[in-house]
């Protein structure tokens, strides 16, 4: 309950930046469906669906108790793979922000495939479409080594074997202890094959604020217990998450229930938001 809590402040936070010190002046507000979603290979899909918060000024910010106001919970999800379709269920599940999700038992992603996602939700309709790769990561080595002048914390790199004659491209993601559920955005983890050496390097790195004065905040503490996992993807997903990545909200969330989103490029059509396939490396230790 209390990393609800904490996410939901971090948005409530997110609800009233961009507003002028001078004269109070907001921007119009825009309500847009956001969808989160994603099918693994080898595991089922999961949807996340909600409504963009609106920008408020100082005095008029949202309450905590309206939050739930702007999750969707009454919506048609449907994911086929051109043979069979199949109908989400919703449920609560507090391993995820927001809080509520559509998933399955009755479909699992397999590598090569296309999965088509249908939303009906507040009188519209929304698609989109992903593949997930063939092949995930060749992933070479996992490493963390201590900070300079510091013994509770601990930097984390991730060694990828660059294999050629294939196109890929990679995204991490991680989450921190032993709760389950959604992994969230490493902060600028990604690469593509452009890269020339033999072996791509990514750091992994946290998302928190970029004007905390003590970056440290972005590694790992020493001895916790750290989910790491990286995944390939198609081209349309990894330009998502390169734009995301680049995105002020990136220095604040790795989540996407915010105004700003609606400038990030989408594969949704009909609202916001990514649905992306992945055949991802996932590896769970302790930061040593």
């Amino acid at each position: 309950m209390k990393r609800i809590r904490l996410y939901l402040a971090l948005f409530l936070g997110l609800a009233v930046l961009g507003q002028s010190c001078e004269d109070g002046f907001m921007p119009t507000d825009k309500d847009e469906l956001i969808v989160e979603g994603w099918i693994d290979a080898g595991d089922f899909p999961v949807v996340i669906i909600s409504r963009s918060l609106p920008v408020r000024s100082k005095d008029n910010k949202i309450k905590v108790s309206d939050i739930s106001d702007y999750v969707e919970t009454f919506a048609k999800v449907t994911v086929s793979d051109g043979e069979n379709e199949v109908v989400l269920t919703g449920k609560v599940d507090r391993d995820y922000f927001p809080p509520y999700i559509y998933t399955t038992s009755q479909i699992r992603g397999e590598a090569g495939k296309s999965y088509t996602l249908s939303i009906k939700a507040r009188d519209k309709v929304l698609t989109a479409h992903t593949t997930i790769p063939l092949y995930g990561p060749v992933v070479d080595s996992l490493v963390s080594h201590p900070l300079e002048n510091n013994d509770t914390l601990c930097s984390v790199l991730l060694y990828i074997e660059n294999v050629p004659d294939r196109k890929e491209y990679f995204k991490s993601f991680f989450l921190d202890g032993p709760a389950i559920g959604q992994f969230r955005s490493t902060y600028m983890g990604l690469a593509d094959d452009a890269i020339v050496d033999s072996t791509i390097r990514i750091a992994l790195l946290k998302t928190v604020r970029d004007d905390f004065k003590d970056n440290k905040q972005r590694y790992f503490d020493k001895d916790s217990l750290l989910s790491i996992k990286v995944s390939t993807m198609d081209s349309v997903s990894f330009s998502f998450w390169k734009a995301f990545s680049n995105s002020t909200i990136t220095s604040y969330s790795s989540y996407m229930m915010s105004t700003s989103t609606g400038n990030l490029p989408t594969n949704v059509s009909g609202g916001i938001g990514y649905w992306c396939g992945y055949n991802s490396y996932i590896s769970t230790f302790i930061v040593k």
